[in-house]
């Protein structure tokens, strides 16, 4: 442990790659692939690769991991150490012309705080790109390349001005629940008091709040409200360059309404009668919508095209315009990636 504290990290890194040379000979990191980064506590030392893009192909295995730690100390190598049955994703021929094929039509910037996820469909493939201020999320069309952004923003729990916001930004905002009665109390008085600022602030603004989910999210100097929409709709003929925000959150410290009080731009999404009609039939044919789900109806000329996933699965599903026939194209599920087994997380330091 002490001959390595003087190493710098490229020296880390390189340690790292012996090691993965040795016990993993097939593992080819590509730093073009690859963010490198080292970390180091008073026991451990470990070097992560984390991958840039993660591409999930067509009918791709379940239980896939894409990045991998290693540890100087012990050797030890995640994912293949790790005690779970999951496989290192290693890109096929074909997985390479078709990311070579993406990066052609989009710029992917190689940044240190985003996450982007390709997962290809029959017709297209589905990009989502997120950061911890921001997402984008966009489809493209695998046989012309066509490029329709669908939405992106900011994340709905705007940051606060604190004094101290280096500090501040830190502090974890907490998840009211309605376990017990002062609770359910408590949360639904903060509930009123949100809608009470909607109204006043967005008197146009005629909403079914019946439509969304409500959170109420604290920490020590501020409390958000949350509407967020179970049932995301994108009409037939939208603009491919249109963003649409589906939800709201209502900070009751400065009365601050998001999306309307942002900068980035975006349409907030009104649903018409059109609109109403048509996720009622959806509802009818397909079945209720959960919240514990991101649910993204596209509207084709045929058939209502319907998005389903969240951390543990995902579902890709059709729903005929005349007939409501539906049909399931594609659905699985995943389990949460393991972590290293670490003492503290916290007590890590990333070595520059």
């Amino acid at each position: 442990m002490e001959h390595l504290k003087s190493n710098s990290k490229e020296q880390l890194i390189q340690l790292a790659l012996e090691i993965l040379k040795n016990q993993q000979p097939s593992v080819i990191i590509n730093p073009d692939d690859f963010e490198a980064t080292a970390w180091g506590n008073s026991k451990e030392i470990l070097v992560k690769f984390r991958r840039y893009i993660r591409f999930i192909p067509l009918n791709a295995e379940p239980f896939q991991y894409y990045d991998i730690t290693v540890n100087l100390i012990t050797n030890q190598i995640l994912p293949f150490e790790s005690g779970y049955n999951f496989t290192f994703n290693t890109p096929t021929e074909a997985d390479k012309k078709k990311l070579d094929f993406i990066k052609s039509k989009t710029d992917f910037p190689k940044e240190s705080n985003a996450e982007i996820t390709i997962t290809e469909n029959e017709d297209h493939y589905w990009i989502s790109k997120k950061s911890k201020t921001s997402f984008s999320k966009f489809f493209i069309n695998k046989e012309t390349g066509f490029k329709s952004g669908v939405m992106e923003g900011s994340f709905s729990a705007p940051a606060a001005r604190p004094v101290l916001e280096s500090v501040y930004e830190k502090e974890e905002m907490v998840k009211l629940s309605d376990e017990n009665e002062i609770n359910r109390i408590t949360k639904n008085a903060v509930i009123r008091i949100a809608k009470g600022i909607i109204e006043e602030k967005q008197p146009l603004l005629k909403l079914n709040f019946d439509d969304y989910e409500t959170i109420v999210w604290v920490d020590s100097k501020n409390t958000w409200v949350e509407f967020k929409r179970v049932i995301r709709y994108i009409p037939l003929g939208t603009d491919p360059e249109k963003r649409f925000s589906y939800d709201i959150t209502v900070n009751l410290n400065n009365d601050g309404i998001s999306p309307f009080d942002d900068t980035f731009e975006s349409e907030f999404y009104i649903e018409t009668k059109e609109d109403k009609k048509a996720i009622e039939f959806i509802k009818k044919n397909f079945g209720s919508f959960s919240a514990n789900f991101e649910n993204t109806v596209y509207e084709g000329e045929e058939n209502y095209y319907i998005d389903i996933n969240n951390q543990y699965s995902f579902g890709k599903y059709a729903v005929n315009k005349k007939t409501g026939i539906a049909k399931t194209e594609i659905q699985g599920s995943y389990e949460p990636m393991p972590k290293p087994v670490i003492e503290n997380p916290d007590d890590y330091t990333e070595i520059k």
